[in-house]
């Protein structure tokens, strides 16, 4: 950085510029770049809303036919739409005339990286919000947006109850109980996949699950690490049994934002909160209009004010995000509930 009492505006602005285009290769997208979340970039001009749809479903097996007869037309059934706006989300940062004469170097390297996190930190705070909430249909975020977070049934994303288009079945993707991650729970998450798992026409389905969801709660985290890394049987003193869990079956994403309020305070009545989903089947979608942007200022134009002689500097970032289905996510809040 140049000496802060004698760097123009111009040189400012390249700093700044540097280090935010070293933020989009380094900021650490730990759910965006995760196999969850399907990615769908939205060219501009086509305006500002995007509808998400499942695929169709087909009944799944083949029917008898007798001589002569014809074959049985296979039934199709739509599944879920959801309809999602893409909304703007900003970060503006002002060194001022003092910051700059006075060189306060400090107070303007953590604005700069203020402003260029900024963008990132909002896309993955909404992004493990869609776990946080995963039992409401609804909540307002950090900047007074009421954000819809209901699937498209019309319930929360874990739900004893869920609903499908073609067929009267219902299912829950609730782990009974709502017990801490162990060996033994994750097997009743894993028998959801198994027994409660369905099409949009009522047939029971095979997904596989392959992902673990937890919070940065030592914990829970050290619990999950104990049963993918034994190669025994946690639960037993034998040595020589064997851990079906061990051999690199599951991936595990520890993601710290989940246990946070709306307004990105800790909330540790959310910190056992666990999940177990198939990334082979998710339909958790995000849209980006426009990745992550830096306006600058130009001197003695936009950006620089003539009255106070503060340097304007703005980031932002525009997207939106919706999930169709609880069918390929099983959840546990891990207190006992």
């Amino acid at each position: 950085m140049p000496n802060i009492n004698t760097g123009t505006l111009s040189q400012y602005s390249d700093i700044i510029s540097r280090v935010f285009e070293k933020k989009k290769e380094t900021y650490p997208m730990v759910l965006r770049d995760s196999t969850l979340v399907q990615k769908v970039n939205k060219s501009l001009g086509t305006w500002d809303s995007i509808r998400f749809a499942e695929e169709i479903d087909m009944d799944l097996y083949a029917k008898y036919r007798a001589e002569w007869n014809q074959s049985t037309t296979a039934l199709t059934q739509y599944g879920y739409e959801k309809d999602v706006t893409i909304e703007y989300f900003t970060k503006e940062i002002e060194i001022t005339r003092k910051m700059r004469d006075a060189g306060k170097d400090n107070i303007v390297r953590k604005l700069i990286d203020l402003l260029t996190d900024a963008p990132f930190r909002k896309m993955e705070l909404d992004l493990a919000h869609r776990f946080t909430f995963a039992w409401s249909t609804s909540y307002t975020d950090n900047g007074g947006l009421s954000v819809d977070v209901s699937v498209w049934d019309g319930l929360a994303l874990i739900s004893g109850s869920h609903t499908l288009t073609g067929s009267a079945t219902t299912y829950s993707n609730q782990v009974t109980g709502n017990p801490q991650f162990s060996k033994g729970s994750l097997e009743l998450a894993e028998r959801l996949f198994a027994e409660e798992t369905y099409n949009n026409l009522g047939e029971r389905v095979a997904m596989t699950p392959d992902t673990i969801v937890t919070t940065n709660d030592p914990v829970t985290v050290n619990t999950v690490k104990e049963l993918l890394g034994a190669r025994a049987d946690v639960e037993t003193s034998n040595s020589g049994t064997f851990n079906v869990y061990g051999w690199g079956w599951y991936k595990h994403i520890i993601v710290p934002l989940i246990h946070t309020t709306a307004a990105w305070a800790l909330d540790t009545t959310k910190r056992k909160y666990w999940f177990v989903a198939s990334s082979m089947d998710t339909d958790f979608q995000l849209a980006t209009l426009n990745s992550a942007y830096l306006n600058l200022p130009a001197q003695g134009k936009s950006g620089e004010d003539f009255s106070s002689e503060n340097w304007k500097y703005l980031s932002w970032i525009s997207y939106a995000m919706a999930i169709l289905t609880g069918r390929w996510i099983k959840g546990s809040k891990g207190d006992a509930s």
